[in-house]
């Protein structure tokens, strides 16, 4: 934990009791877009209404909003996008749509009428922290990655605080307003191996590959994974794979056929299951995923998504430098060089507890408590 947050905790704590009746703050969460985007905003907004805090959300949510409204917060949904399209026309059209999403934000934060807001990142954060920087409501935001995102780096000049997932980020924002949170992830009380095993129906005396190919899944990794599969004799091997929604009918398909023990779904709910029965992961590298693998001490193979300015692969450099994992760039990647990969993580013999110590001090193992006590602290 950084030692300025962990001494201020008694001081925010006192603060915020002593000012607030009923519930202590209203904190609007920005966020959207992607699922890196969304999940570190709901665990902060878990760890808000623990502390006492009234939490809604505001932004461009598409499938997320439902999750959401499952978990009984307030959901204040907008229409916008990204920009996809980099010529004059596409320009013209974004800050259009930009222009109109930040003006109905307006409206969003009168009607939520927040003490503080917190952002996420990314267009779908954007409008309603920029309208919350223009109503003068303290505003904290958050940067997944090592290496910021436009948004982001727009809003920083403009905000109170910065929280960062990595210290590696800290050189690209204001010294003053710059403080390291981690990335709030699924990180918890873990379940043992024997109990991640049963949860998916595998054996004690094999070994485990999860792949991870993020939330939506991954077509060049489920086509090499599953080469690589048939490869890897199933007396020693086994296998948890999580396609993404769009390739599960296909892989679910064809693993039955080829007769692999390999358990196939389109999502991973249980992840901490997943985690627990693993013996290496092979995964992305969004900001959540590194933060759990380093914290958990897990031998990991990452395969960065080499689009959206290849921001993954710095977060990757995080675990590879630490020795940790090893990176196979994605215009690299064929079963050769992914069997070469996960041969030499699982045959170097590293146990938890020897990739706990290349990892220690780089990741914090209470982010979304860090989040909140900043928001506090505005």
């Amino acid at each position: 934990m950084d030692s300025r947050l962990r001494g201020n905790d008694e001081q925010l704590r006192v603060s915020v009791n002593t000012t607030m009746e009923g519930f202590l703050m209203k904190i609007l969460i920005a966020t959207g877009g992607t699922g890196g985007h969304i999940f570190p905003a709901i665990e902060t907004a878990k760890a808000l209404r623990v502390r006492g805090h009234q939490v809604s959300f505001a932004g461009v949510l598409g499938s997320a909003e439902d999750k959401i409204k499952a978990l009984d917060f307030s959901v204040f949904s907008l229409s916008a996008q990204g920009l996809t399209d980099r010529s004059f026309k596409g320009w013209l059209q974004f800050s259009s749509i930009m222009f109109q999403a930040v003006y109905r934000s307006f409206g969003v934060v009168q009607k939520c009428a927040p003490d503080k807001i917190i952002g996420f990142g990314g267009y779908g954060a954007f409008p309603v922290v920029m309208a919350g920087v223009l109503m003068r409501v303290p505003v904290l935001i958050h940067e997944q990655n090592v290496i910021p995102g436009k948004a982001n780096t727009l809003l920083s000049k403009f905000v109170k605080k910065v929280a960062i997932s990595f210290e590696g980020s800290r050189k690209y924002f204001d010294p003053a307003k710059a403080v390291w949170t981690g990335c709030p992830c699924h990180y918890s009380a873990a379940p043992t191996r024997p109990e991640g095993l049963a949860a998916f129906g595998l054996e004690a005396n094999k070994k485990t590959i999860v792949l991870i190919g993020g939330s939506q899944g991954s077509k060049k990794l489920n086509e090499i994974f599953f080469e690589l599969m048939k490869d890897m004799p199933p007396i020693y091997f086994q296998a948890i794979h999580m396609t993404g929604p769009g390739d599960f009918p296909l892989y679910e398909a064809k693993y039955r056929e080829a007769n692999l023990p390999v358990k196939v779904y389109p999502f991973i709910n249980n992840i901490s299951h997943a985690y627990a029965a693993a013996d290496i992961i092979i995964a992305r590298a969004g900001a959540a995923t590194v933060t759990e693998l380093g914290l958990l001490g897990l031998a990991a193979v990452l395969v960065p998504y080499p689009f959206a300015g290849n921001h993954q692969k710095y977060n990757a450099d995080v675990l590879a430098d630490c020795g940790a994992a090893l990176i196979v760039e994605q215009k690299d990647l064929t079963k050769a060089s992914l069997r070469q990969a996960v041969d030499h993580m699982l045959f170097s013999n590293f146990s938890r507890g020897d990739i706990l110590k290349k990892t220690h001090g780089s990741f914090q193992t209470d982010a979304a408590l860090q989040l909140a006590l900043v928001t506090e602290g505005l």
